[in-house]
């Protein structure tokens, strides 16, 4: 708490028993000395009290309620500490999943059995929490040039994989692929067939703003969506993860 600060001390006012002391001339005894000293702190107390009462009157309110007050205003004024979401902008919604070593128990074993057999370092990590009930991490693939990374997850039904995938590409912001074209020759998103030219589920491929080549896929029959990247910031580095996903990208059953 503040105090106002105390007057100077008055002329005169030394002690209690004045500047004559005892048996000083007008005050036998000490006793004129003593009275001396009261009365000038007496009106010592009277100069603090109006002194207190003009600042009080000035200052417009009760000093330790105003400390309160600007407390209060600093503490609201303060930059909230809480960190905000992370952006996915660099990569759509398809961002990296945490480190191997989370929840998923039997589920996740079994989802990591069906992946594709090029990555021999998969482990189950923890749901995305988007409606997945399987979710599984990988280091780099053996093919190379091919994927330094990639993610997989598990959906119960094609509607809420397809539904997941869709807002995953709306965050990367492409075009659909030309009619005529693929991933080896355009970046964009679009269906991907089998050989038979019967669909098997969609693809979206794209440079992604911290450097990576990019793709990712649905698979309908194992209701699977995965992510692929690599380094690289052309259409080349894009076509030559494209090969490798053509190649190597097919699930386990």
């Amino acid at each position: 708490m503040f105090g106002v600060p105390g007057q100077p001390p008055q002329p005169g006012v030394t002690g209690w028993g004045g500047p004559g002391g005892p048996g000083a001339p007008g005050a036998p005894g000490g006793g004129g000395g003593k009275r001396t000293g009261v009365i000038a702190l007496i009106a010592g107390l009277v100069v603090l009290a109006v002194v207190a009462a003009v600042l009080l009157f000035t200052l417009g309110g009760d000093p330790e309620e105003d400390t309160d007050t600007a407390a209060g205003s600093a503490t609201s004024a303060a930059p909230s500490s809480s960190p905000s979401a992370p952006s996915s902008s660099s990569g759509g919604g398809f961002t990296a999943a945490p480190p191997p070593g989370g929840s998923g128990g039997d589920a996740n074993e079994e989802f990591v059995a069906t992946l594709p057999l090029d990555f021999t370092d998969c482990a189950g990590v923890p749901l995305a929490g988007d409606g997945d009930i399987a979710a599984a991490s990988c280091g780099a693939a053996a093919t190379q040039p091919g994927p330094a990374e990639a993610q997989f997850y598990l959906y119960p039904d094609k509607a809420t994989l397809d539904e997941v995938f869709s807002t995953d590409v709306a965050g990367l912001g492409t075009t659909e692929l030309p009619a005529d074209g693929d991933c080896a020759t355009a970046m964009g998103s679009g269906e991907w067939t089998y050989p038979d030219g019967s669909v098997g589920g969609q693809v979206v491929c794209a440079i992604t703003e911290d450097g990576n080549a990019l793709i990712a896929w649905t698979d309908d029959e194992f209701l699977t969506e995965g992510v692929v990247r690599s380094p690289g910031s052309t259409q080349e580095d894009v076509a030559t993860l494209y090969e490798w996903w053509s190649n190597n990208s097919d699930y386990q059953s």
